[in-house]
């Protein structure tokens, strides 16, 4: 049904294991940061959006590889968006999806609303995954959910500087959050 060129979503962790963390029938108001062919906002709303209230705000500038200086992107070219879109077309709650085709740290800049759970999965570099995480954690409900991907992931900087980050975020807030998972990828709930 969906248009994939890559199957990294569908070993995630994510996948798995999120319906044990986050109530399907709840309203659910859902930011993802790195959209790339729509597959996790997919499953999200085939998922977890069934509620009138649940929205899901996708947040991706879709930069084509090697174009903008600085910022590493993979595989991402001038069909990702339109197989993005047409992904998102297909999915069950697609009216409750907005699109914000800029970077994290422009969205951020002007948004005022809470989520209930947060998926991190843009742009790689360092610095971008410490105001990433910075951010949505501001943006995060109390008693909610942050995920982060590629927690365990080399990335551009070198093998283990993306757990290095996180890590250090995490002894940042320590007493403010609860760990849900550890993996591949990592789960915080806010406490606070």
């Amino acid at each position: 049904m969906y248009d994939y060129t890559q199957k990294w979503f569908f070993g995630s962790e994510l996948r798995k294991v999120l319906l044990n963390h986050i109530e399907s029938s709840k309203e659910n108001n859902i930011l993802e940061i790195g959209c790339f062919e729509g597959l996790s906002a997919c499953f999200f709303s085939d998922n977890i959006m069934d509620n009138t209230n649940s929205s899901l705000t996708c947040v991706d500038p879709f930069y084509i590889t090697g174009t903008v200086p600085g910022i590493t992107t993979q595989n991402v070219d001038e069909n990702t968006i339109k197989r993005f879109k047409s992904n998102i077309t297909k999915s069950k709650n697609n009216s409750k999806i907005c699109l914000h085709q800029k970077t994290s740290d422009d969205f951020f800049k002007n948004n005022t609303k809470m989520y209930n759970f947060i998926y991190i999965d843009g742009c790689h570099e360092i610095d971008y995954i410490n105001r990433d995480m910075e951010n949505s954690f501001k943006s995060l409900k109390k008693n909610s959910v942050m995920w982060m991907d590629d927690y365990m992931g080399g990335g551009v900087e070198g093998k283990g500087q993306i757990k290095r980050t996180m890590d250090a975020f995490l002894n940042r807030h320590n007493g403010e959050f609860k760990l849900i998972h550890v993996g591949y990828q990592l789960a915080i709930k806010k406490l606070i």
